[in-house]
C-alpha cells in the first residue's frame, strides 16, 4: 500500500506581485475666473452706508476713498446722490442742528462745533444756525435754571463758577451767559447779582 502522503501537502504558493494602481483622479479641474479689475462698486457703497444714518458731501466722498474707489466713479456717485436727494448738507445740518439743541441744549457754538465734524459744509452750517427754533438767550436762561437745581446747597461763588463753565461748555454766547447768570443768580434766594468784575464780556 502506497503511503500517499500528499493529502497532507501544501501546494506551492506563488507569491503575486502586488498590482500597482494608480489613482486617476476624472473631476474636472474647476477654473474660477479671475478678475483682476480692482473695480469698486461705489453705488453699493454708498446706499449701504446711508441706510445706516444720514451723511454729508464730505463724510461720503471719504468713504468712498478709503474704499479704494476710482476719483471719476466717486464724482459720478455723489453727484447721482445729490440729484435723488440722498446728500443733502443743507437738510442734514438743519436736522442736526434741531436736534442738539432740543436733546442736548445746545448753543449756537457748540453746534456749529457739532456740525463741523460732520465735515458739513459751511455755509449749510450757517444757514442751519440762522433757523433754529427759539432765541438762543432765552435757551440760555433756560439751560441755566435747570442746571442751577442741581447745584443747591453749594456756595454761591461755586454755583456761579459751575454755571458760567457750563454754559460756555454748551456754546452759548458770553453776553447771554451774563445774561443768564445774573438773572438765576441774582433771583435765587440768599444771593445777590454778581459783581462786575465777575461778569463774561468775551462773546463765543
Amino acid at each position: 500500500m502506497t503511503n500517499d502522503r500528499s493529502e497532507g501537502w501544501l501546494a506551492p504558493v506563488t507569491p503575486l506581485h502586488r498590482a500597482t494602481v494608480e489613482f486617476v483622479d476624472e473631476t474636472e479641474e474647476v477654473e474660477f475666473d479671475s478678475d483682476d479689475s480692482n473695480d469698486v462698486d461705489v453705488q453699493t457703497i454708498a446706499v449701504r452706508a446711508l441706510a445706516r444714518k444720514a451723511m454729508s458731501v464730505r463724510e461720503m466722498e471719504r468713504l468712498l476713498r478709503d474704499r479704494d474707489a476710482n476719483p471719476d466713479d466717486i464724482a459720478t456717485e455723489i453727484a447721482r446722490l445729490e440729484s435723488v436727494g440722498l446728500l443733502n448738507d443743507d437738510d442734514l445740518a438743519v436736522d442736526l442742528a434741531e436736534r442738539l439743541q432740543r436733546r442736548k441744549g445746545m448753543g449756537a457754538s457748540a453746534i456749529k462745533s457739532e456740525l463741523a465734524k460732520r465735515m458739513v459744509r459751511p455755509s449749510a452750517i450757517d444757514l442751519a444756525i440762522e433757523t433754529l427754533p427759539g432765541e438762543q438767550d432765552e435757551l440760555c436762561m433756560e439751560q441755566a435754571r435747570q442746571r442751577l437745581e442741581r447745584l443747591r446747597g453749594l456756595d454761591r461763588e461755586v454755583q456761579y463758577r459751575r454755571l458760567q463753565s457750563y454754559l460756555a461748555r454748551r456754546g452759548f454766547r458770553g453776553s447771554d451767559i451774563t445774561a443768564a447768570l445774573r438773572e438765576v443768580l441774582g433771583n435765587s434766594r440768599g444771593s445777590s447779582t454778581p459783581t462786575p468784575d465777575n461778569v463774561i464780556t468775551d462773546a463765543f
